[in-house]
């Protein structure tokens, strides 16, 4: 999906690429099942993750995150 290609849900505009950091890991990641009931570093091991990608309407702000392989 071509970032020219997107345009927002909500009113047409044009999306830009951006990314959403995460203070304590860098970049935000998706991770594939359920969320672990205590979060300590070992739920993310043998697990897909992909890097979110997200996208803002340069008219009204609107968000869109992508995770795509």
């Amino acid at each position: 999906m071509a970032e020219s290609q997107l345009s927002c849900l909500r009113c047409q505009s044009a999306m830009e690429i951006g990314f959403v950091p995460n203070p304590t890991h860098g970049q935000e990641v998706w991770f594939e099942g359920a969320a672990p009931t205590t979060f300590r570093g070992s739920f993310m091991i043998g697990k897909k993750r992909f890097v979110v990608i997200a996208y803002r309407c340069v008219a009204c702000g609107y968000l869109e995150s992508y995770a795509r392989p």
